[in-house]
């Protein structure tokens, strides 16, 4: 949060003096500080999580839906702004994408609305991070948007109506919290075990050893390097030992001993040291900090069943909330009072995560089209397909109908197999009798 001078000049344009700016980040470095975007990337397992989450949210198409009719609205004119270009940079998969990762990881995602002379929306503008901040005023408790105009480089402070803010796991309802802040222990953890493993391969894979000899080596025994400084005997062969056999390119050298030295490497390996153990708890801390099933980061042994089920769970209880948001931020934002009251509603089309395999989406389809849900032509749509003459009509199975009406279709059917049965009967006889 940012505080504004109470007497602080306003322009007609909405220009804004400020008293101070809060960075984003701490500047404190230890094992809880926030890590850096980049350096949280570099993380394998995190990058993975990061990038799902963020594609997951990208690829949901955004329609407009009448609540009431249920219909999809196709010729509306937020339609070049939702399906088309949100702004002259941006795809709609880009754009998606982008508020959505910086959502997750920096827990607070702003979009400037820009509007025309018809207070009309055209154009999403997502704000760099540090490009917007909500602010309290201090005389009348009301919340307002402080942005800067990334061309111009002013202050505006703006109307919450003017700002898309779509949060993080919030505290107060106001900011979102950091997953780097929040994770930032583990991904500490996770990138110190990289550079173990960077370091531990780059020395040829050899544990430290210990360089053994009778003659005494006490740090009372001293001489001067080359560069005139005093060291001992301990530090000088430590050092001459790292620099000639440690290191890329030098670690499988052959070493030569003298002064009676003997190397006795220590027993300690990878597996001694739980490291791969360690590795995968580091990857299940990220994915219950990002909500992302362990299989999906290529990690863990669940079966095809338990990644079928996960992958649901995945969409339920990952994906949705976040829908939900998206959903109640944008229609409250870009649809105009009397829009909302006639049913209009911005929703994502979920079936775009919900696509199972050819064997589940052909058993559900079914199932619908039997029930009179689906058409033909709906199944078709669902599978980008065009529509076939026909296609349209609902069917339903007449082998489940109501009670009250169970007795006199029971008896209509019952007359009907009997009329048949004479008819085929009659025939029969004729056939002998001729």
């Amino acid at each position: 949060m940012i505080s504004f001078k109470s007497n602080a000049p306003k322009a007609a344009s909405g220009v804004l003096t400020l008293e101070s700016s809060s960075g984003w980040w701490p500047t404190a470095r230890g094992r809880d500080s926030p890590m850096g975007e980049r350096e949280a990337l570099a993380i394998s397992a995190f990058y993975r999580a990061v990038a799902l989450r963020s594609d997951s949210i990208g690829r949901l198409p955004a329609v407009l839906r009448d609540l009431t009719t249920r219909q999809e609205l196709t010729e509306h004119w937020l339609g070049p702004l939702l399906w088309e270009r949100p702004n002259e940079l941006m795809g709609p998969f880009v754009y998606k994408s982008l508020v959505e990762y910086r959502r997750l990881v920096l827990g607070n995602s702003y979009v400037w609305i820009l509007r025309d002379q018809h207070d009309r929306p055209v154009e999403l503008l997502p704000l760099p991070p540090g490009g917007c901040q909500p602010v309290i005023a201090p005389d009348t408790g009301r919340l307002w948007y402080v942005l800067q105009d990334p061309k111009s480089h002013q202050l505006y402070r703006v109307y919450p109506t003017e700002v898309l803010h779509y949060k993080g796991f919030s505290l107060d309802g106001i900011v979102g919290l950091s997953l780097l802040g929040q994770a930032a222990r583990t991904l500490r953890v996770a990138q110190s075990r990289d550079i173990y493993e960077s370091d531990y391969y780059a020395n040829g894979g050899r544990p430290s050893g210990v360089l053994k000899t009778d003659t005494d080596l006490s740090d009372k025994t001293t001489l001067r390097d080359d560069d005139g400084n005093l060291i001992s005997y301990k530090d000088l062969i430590r050092r001459e030992w790292e620099r000639i056999y440690t290191g890329p390119g030098r670690s499988m050298r052959t070493a030569v001993l003298d002064l009676g030295l003997d190397y006795k490497p220590i027993a300690m390996s990878n597996a001694d040291a739980q490291f791969v153990e360690s590795k995968g708890l580091t990857v299940a801390d990220i994915a219950r900090f990002t909500g992302v099933p362990l299989y999906l980061l290529y990690s863990g042994k669940e079966s095809y069943q338990s990644n079928s089920a996960n992958a649901t769970e995945y969409v339920r209880y990952t994906i949705q909330p976040t829908v939900t948001q998206y959903e109640e931020e944008d229609s409250r934002k870009l649809l105009t009072i009397s829009e909302r009251r006639r049913g209009l509603w911005i929703s994502r089309n979920m079936m775009a995560e919900l696509r199972g395999n050819i064997a589940e989406r052909r058993d559900w389809y079914k199932a619908m089209v039997e029930a009179g849900v689906f058409s033909v032509n709906d199944v078709r749509e669902l599978e980008d397909l065009p529509d076939i003459p026909g296609g349209d009509l609902h069917r339903a199975s007449l082998n489940y109908v109501p009670l009250e009406l169970w007795e006199m279709l029971t008896l209509l059917r019952a007359e009907a197999d009997t009329g048949r049965q004479s008819e085929g009967g009659g025939e029969h006889s004729d056939e002998q009798g001729g």
